[in-house]
């Protein structure tokens, strides 16, 4: 068992990010993780993600608060609970453009190990 205390959750530089506090959970340099790593992000008012490429399978969960998600030409708006699974290279932006703090868990795939 690894556990990670929030406090103690491991800040990191997400590519594409514009304004979000980006937290690793789990994984990489947090702790050993088999196939994927666990993230939280808090995105203020007018922050986003993107538009970029997804580099590996990843799962998004809306902890809390309200996101407009473009991918692949198809627009939603993903509230609290709400999913969304992403496979390699989906062209995705996601953006808070509401007036509250929106929160995010990700899922992703690990990067392949160098041979």
């Amino acid at each position: 068992m690894h556990v990670t205390k929030h406090a103690d959750a491991v800040p990191y530089d997400a590519p594409f990010h514009t304004g979000v506090d980006t937290r690793r959970l789990q994984g990489m340099e947090v702790g050993p993780t088999a196939g994927f790593w666990l993230g939280l992000s808090v995105y203020p008012p007018g922050s986003s993600a993107g538009p970029s490429d997804i580099v590996g399978e990843s799962i998004y969960f809306v902890v809390s608060g309200e996101f407009a998600l473009r991918c692949n030409g198809v627009s939603e708006i993903l509230t609290q609970y709400d999913s969304v699974h992403f496979v390699k290279g989906d062209h995705r932006e996601l953006v808070n453009e509401s007036s509250s703090d929106a929160v995010l868990a990700v899922a992703i795939a690990n990067p392949p190990k160098a041979v």
